[in-house]
């Protein structure tokens, strides 16, 4: 730690017992040291480290910049895409399309990024995997959601680093040997205060008035909840939004896809596919139990998730976690 980022956490230290408890200031005070290692002179961190300070003292004074609601959620950089998961939305590279449902760092396949959620439903097949970090000829960057690993961060060999942050109450970490990368995909974490870029709520909306109108369909996305809390968000593409829209309308009104009598676990699970005209939208509330070929179509990207038994390296029933 050099002269200046003692100065920071001395700072900071002082005044720790009057700050409020805020994951956007942490990120900020991060994101401001990272500036300073791309050039920013001593004297100007010295100077930023003292407006914090004063806005950690100011608590009452929640309308600072340090303490204002995060940014919606724009348009993601082109060759990029947003994931969401329960109240935390992040961008990643959208070529990273391997999605699995399991404990990091699993993959099911070798060789390319993985996107993975820790999720509920796993119930008793919520096991560790049986590796902190896979071996080097193997190793593939990931972002993984809700992992048992502590915020913080951790170098492994080869040049490898996984950063884990807090963002939203949830665990974001992130595996790779760009370090641009990883910050690029960690700084745009926020948290969901509204909805997230796909119009989906952190906790199921519930039964909604749902109908298919004649007009022109010009898009489709896709909330998926478990227990009422949000699995993931996306967007259909324009060929997938003309044929569901096609099975709808055959379907006709009061549709419900697959049939909600059967009993399944699964059924926990449940869709809200928000279809938008020029003028209007209208919410249809599906249910994950059986087969359909129009569910298939929105059970796509992170609604297909790699489950443990399809894992190239399964989970193990190691306790404690080796990570």
């Amino acid at each position: 730690m050099d002269a200046s980022e003692k100065l920071i956490a001395d700072t900071l230290s002082r005044h720790a017992a009057d700050a409020p408890a805020d994951d956007h200031l942490l990120s900020v005070v991060h994101a401001r040291l990272r500036r300073r290692r791309t050039g920013r002179s001593i004297g100007a961190v010295v100077v930023a480290a003292a407006v914090v300070a004063t806005a950690v003292t100011a608590s009452q004074n929640l309308s600072t910049e340090l303490h204002t609601d995060p940014p919606a959620a724009l348009d993601p950089a082109p060759g990029w895409h947003w994931e969401s998961f329960k109240t935390v939305q992040v961008q990643v590279p959208s070529s990273w399309t391997q999605y699995v449902s399991g404990s990091a760092p699993c993959p099911s396949s070798l060789g390319s990024p993985v996107i993975g959620r820790f999720n509920d439903w796993l119930g008793g097949r919520r096991l560790p995997c049986a590796a902190a970090v896979l071996p080097l000829s193997e190793r593939q960057d990931y972002l993984w959601f809700n992992d048992v690993q502590a915020p913080g961060i951790k170098r492994y060999d080869g040049g490898w680093t996984e950063e884990t942050r807090l963002v939203g109450g949830v665990k974001l970490s992130v595996l790779t040997r760009d370090d641009a990368l990883r910050e690029r995909i960690l700084d745009s974490a926020r948290p969901i205060t509204g909805t997230d870029f796909y119009g989906c709520t952190p906790r199921d909306p519930g039964d909604q008035p749902g109908k298919l109108g004649e007009d022109a369909v010009t898009s489709v996305n896709v909330c998926e909840y478990y227990k009422h809390s949000l699995v993931a968000g996306s967007a259909m593409t324009a060929d997938q939004v003309t044929t569901f829209t096609s099975q709808l309308r055959r379907v006709g009104p009061g549709l419900q896809i697959p049939a909600t009598s059967c009993v399944n676990p699964a059924a926990l699970r449940t869709f809200v596919i928000t279809v938008h005209t020029r003028t209007t939208s209208w919410p249809l509330r599906l249910f994950v139990c059986g087969t359909s070929s129009a569910y298939d179509l929105f059970r796509q990207g992170p609604h297909r998730q790699a489950q443990p038994s399809d894992l190239a390296i399964p989970p193990s029933g190691v306790t404690p976690s080796p990570r």
